[in-house]
């Protein structure tokens, strides 16, 4: 079963981006919600927002 929500390492191993690059990802549009003091990103969100980023050349 996959999970709904990813926690920053497991969005960012998706995305294969550093730790930092993840939070600046979450800090500029990267769709995310806050659970206490922690970031979880919905994966179709994440899904979503990928497509939304991809270009064609």
């Amino acid at each position: 079963m996959e999970k709904t929500l990813l926690t920053v390492d497991e969005a960012r191993s998706i995305l294969r981006v550093g730790r930092n690059v993840m939070y600046d990802l979450t800090k500029n549009g990267l769709p995310h919600i806050k659970v206490g003091k922690q970031i979880r990103i919905p994966r179709e969100a994440l899904y979503n927002w990928i497509k939304s980023q991809t270009t064609l050349s």
